[in-house]
């Protein structure tokens, strides 16, 4: 695990180089096929060398849950495990990564219908205000969600339009079930943190600006001209893409795109280090040590 651009990826090559591993991906952006350069995806010929799964799994134009991916990584650690193949999962969705591990709520379903209407709220009135509408409803989850994190806002717009409850009561009512196939693992939870935090802002902007020399408006262009595709569904609302597809529409000039979507991909490191810097059981791996890999089989080996 990871803030964005840290490293993570080129981690899990090198893992694979010396163990005999099944690498299973934990992004909720690089389960979208075509949506490469934007979601830091791993080149066709490095995929071709170290496969990964749960990466190019469905069309931009799906809808992907958490609940999903537990149950879909859940099924490929146990496939891997009868292979005798070492499951590693790397990645950046947190939320992800706490769905597998300490469980999932209970939740009621997504309904078609209630998103769609969310969503054409949302194109009329922007993610802020519907922000401000979810702290009306749920302050709790408001507080927890940052006003430009559309799927998030979506979600509990939706759970509360479907069921009348919040998804603070959801939480509080259910328990939390873990995913009984990973109940006989012994899991070792490894975070990259950052050296020098000033030093990682200019790395993302600097990340960021090589996926638009590389071509992340042409790859947005040509994205939107899929049969079923626009601007509003999920996979468009992720970091860098939601702020290309608002220059596409005229919304915002170029250095505007390149300005907000430095601060979206800066925003996003920051809340993933939140999350991390309160993860029970996480074992720190320094960014500048000379040899990561070594380090991370160093503890597993010794601990077994």
């Amino acid at each position: 695990m990871g803030p964005t651009g840290i490293g993570k990826t080129n981690l899990a090559f090198d893992l694979y180089d010396k163990l005999d591993l099944e690498i299973i991906s934990v992004d909720s952006v690089q389960i979208y096929k075509h949506l490469d350069i934007g979601s830091g995806k791993p080149s066709n010929e490095f995929l071709k060398k170290y496969p990964h799964k749960l990466i190019n799994k469905i069309e931009p134009y799906d809808s992907y849950s958490t609940a999903l991916f537990r149950e879909e990584a859940a099924n490929e650690i146990y496939s891997a495990s009868k292979k005798n193949k070492l499951p590693l999962l790397v990645g950046g969705t947190m939320l992800y990564f706490q769905s597998l591990f300490s469980g999932l709520s209970n939740m009621p379903k997504t309904d078609p219908v209630v998103r769609k209407k969310i969503a054409k709220q949302a194109e009329l009135l922007g993610w802020e205000v519907m922000h401000g509408k979810l702290s009306n409803i749920d302050p709790d989850s408001a507080k927890r969600i940052h006003p430009n994190d559309a799927q998030r806002i979506q979600r509990a717009l939706e759970v509360y339009e479907s069921s009348l409850k919040t998804l603070t009561e959801w939480h509080k009512e259910n328990k939390k079930e873990v995913n009984p196939k990973l109940l006989n693992y012994k899991i070792f939870q490894f975070a990259i943190e950052t050296e020098d935090r000033e030093s990682h802002r200019k790395k993302v902007a600097s990340r960021f600006q090589s996926m638009i020399d590389e071509g992340l408006v042409e790859e947005v262009e040509a994205i939107l001209k899929i049969k079923g595709m626009n601007a509003n569904v999920s996979s468009m609302r992720s970091v860098g893409y939601r702020q290309v597809c608002e220059f596409l529409k005229g919304k915002i000039s170029y250095d505007e795109m390149v300005f907000r979507g430095v601060i979206a991909t800066r925003q996003l490191a920051k809340r993933q280090m939140t999350w991390l810097r309160s993860w029970k059981d996480l074992i720190w791996l320094n960014e500048s040590s000379r040899d990561l890999s070594q380090d991370i089989l160093n503890t597993v080996f010794n601990d077994l």
